[in-house]
């Protein structure tokens, strides 16, 4: 069953973000994921958190392979550099 992992950010070092943006895109490829959305909060539609204002979804085949991504040492350097160029909040979820 296909997995989702959800990401809420803002960007806080452009920079930082813009040099690993193409790096995480291909860890993320070649572990099997893909990117079905990433960019500004279209609207709140519930809720009295206010969201930060970027988000992601990225699709993977099955929980497994989300997992052994975010877990992987391919996306732990990735992992490091993307919290200092980011504020964020991930999930992921399962569908079926």
């Amino acid at each position: 069953m296909p997995a989702y992992v959800h990401i809420n950010l803002r960007v806080i070092n452009p920079a930082k973000q813009a040099a690993l943006a193409p790096r995480f895109q291909a860890a993320l490829q070649e572990a099997g994921g893909r990117i079905l959305h990433f960019g500004l909060v279209a609207q709140v539609l519930e809720g009295d958190e206010v969201p930060l204002p970027m988000a992601g979804v990225f699709e993977f085949p099955t929980l497994a392979q989300a997992l052994a991504f975010y877990n992987s040492e391919n996306y732990a350097p990735i992992k490091t550099e993307r919290r200092e160029a980011q504020e964020a909040r991930m999930f992921v979820v399962e569908t079926g």
